[in-house]
């Protein structure tokens, strides 16, 4: 979440699939920046928490998968929202199909991407950031976030990641899988290859999109 507008209209989401959903699968990145501290929770985004809580007590199962500017999970969300936290890929079988979910920051191979996601995921680091008052570090945080995505999008670097992404699909798709869903390079978009199918679900930023699956079918969907 990164505007008031992206909170709300997510927010108007959640409201909306509550008591209709069987599950929710958040590909990464739903914070601008993300660190749990062993007594501190950050108040970022609190509605849209407490609105995912009240999906998960309604009976929707909850997956949260980790991104690459939300990566330090350390249990207080799975306690708290009562949701599965889901650190890598991951393949499911969702109404029948064999789908393939990630965050898909993995494939991103430029030099700031994957230095980014090598000092996100050090522990060390993990350790040494937690040592900084919650205040200086989070703000410090979500500075150099904001910087790397924006970085990404004037260099034009989402439409490699994009090419790589649909590459990555087709191998998965022919591989057996029956439907890929990535996130990451923001850019929503669906392709088909044979029977199977390809699904970036975009962001809730700009696009507002997220993808589907009813009625054993995968679909890119706007809200």
């Amino acid at each position: 979440m990164g505007t008031p507008l992206a909170e709300m209209r997510f927010g108007d989401f959640l409201l909306g699939i509550k008591g209709r959903a069987k599950g929710l699968y958040v590909l990464g990145d739903l914070f601008e920046f993300w660190f749990e501290y062993r007594r501190v929770v950050p108040k970022i985004g609190f509605e849209i928490l407490a609105r995912m809580r009240d999906l998960a007590e309604s009976g929707t199962k909850i997956f949260l998968f980790r991104g690459n500017h939300d990566i330090w999970f350390k249990g207080w969300l799975e306690q708290g929202l009562k949701v599965e936290a889901v650190f890598d890929e991951q393949e499911m079988v969702i109404d029948g199909l064999r789908v393939y979910l990630a965050h898909g920051d993995a494939l991103d191979q430029g030099f700031v991407p994957r230095l980014f996601r090598s000092l996100m995921r050090s522990s060390i680091n993990g350790f040494l950031f937690s040592c900084l008052h919650p205040d200086i570090g989070i703000s410090l945080a979500r500075r150099i976030a904001i910087r790397s995505r924006r970085g990404m999008e004037e260099r034009g670097a989402a439409l490699k990641v994009q090419a790589a992404m649909v590459e990555f699909a087709r191998e998965k798709l022919a591989g057996g899988c029956d439907v890929v869903m990535l996130g990451h390079s923001h850019i929503p978009e669906m392709r088909r290859f044979g029977a199977g199918v390809y699904i970036n679900t975009g962001d809730w930023m700009k696009s507002f999109t997220y993808g589907m699956i009813r009625d054993g079918k995968a679909t890119l969907e706007y809200f």
